[in-house]
């Protein structure tokens, strides 16, 4: 645990979000490993320029970058709604996209402006492993498609379920999860952090018991649903999630994916 001390200041900021029993179920091997190339990203932004390209190209049409802070602007209902829309589909664009993705969606990054969402990324990022990407994406898929068996692959993939488990464990980590997303199914969902953080603390409480250590590319990963809970809180919002979602999902799975035709450099 005293690995924790030599964490980027951002990233142990972050982690406060986060449910310490998540502290406990980690694999700080994992962690050491990856410790030095996020330092280095996060001092130096060492390939934040390429990720920007990349993703420009791929999924371009969902963000607009810049490489300058953003000033802050008065926004009202309407322009805070647009945004938190604009965020959600970037956050589920970003999975898709296998090169890299920026991990810090925190608001002071973004501004709403001329109908688009503009981005000043850090440092901070991450290509996770294709295998946990791909695990991800089948748990949302999964679950906001209605297939069970993509979902359970998904849980399988991100190291949350075993299939040696006992059925009845199998179940109950399968309607964890669902409680997790909780309404986002049917109806549009308000972010509240405390309410994500008494979901996962369940989450975890039940790995333990189970005896699972999870990679540090989840502990990852859960900094990047903070920094989402941290942006959208505080808009007052409520956001169709699976309405956003399928909407992202089927142009980036039907060989249509949306992109500029001349990808604007970003703005300096």
């Amino acid at each position: 645990m005293s690995l924790i001390h030599f964490l980027p200041g951002v990233v142990k900021e972050l982690l406060k979000h986060v449910p310490s029993l998540a502290i406990e179920l980690t694999d700080w091997d994992g962690v050491k490993r990856d410790l030095p190339l996020i330092t280095s990203r996060l001092f130096t932004g060492s390939g934040v320029s390429p990720l920007i390209e990349s993703q420009t190209r791929q999924i371009g049409s969902w963000v607009n970058f810049s490489t300058r802070t953003l000033p802050k602007e008065p926004m009202d209902m309407s322009s805070r709604q647009s945004k938190g829309d604009a965020l959600l589909r970037y956050y589920f664009a970003q999975l898709y996209h296998s090169k890299g993705m920026f991990l810090d969606l925190r608001d002071s990054r973004f501004q709403w402006s001329g109908n688009k969402l503009r981005f000043h990324p850090s440092g901070f990022w991450y290509q996770f492993s294709p295998s946990f990407r791909e695990g991800l994406l089948e748990l949302y898929e999964g679950f906001y498609l209605g297939e069970d068996s993509k979902f359970e692959s998904g849980l399988i993939a991100t190291g949350l379920l075993n299939r040696a488990w006992p059925i009845e464990d199998q179940l109950e980590i399968k309607n964890l999860f669902r409680g997790h997303f909780g309404d986002s199914l049917d109806h549009p969902m308000r972010f509240n952090l405390q309410r994500f953080q008494e979901t996962f603390k369940k989450i975890f409480e039940f790995l333990i018991r189970k005896k699972v250590k999870l990679s540090s590319e989840f502990m990852l990963f859960g900094i990047y649903l903070v920094t989402l809970y941290l942006s959208l809180e505080g808009s007052g919002t409520e956001h169709s999630v699976k309405e956003l979602f399928l909407e992202v999902h089927q142009s980036l799975t039907t060989n249509q994916i949306p992109k500029t035709r001349n990808p604007p450099p970003p703005e300096s």
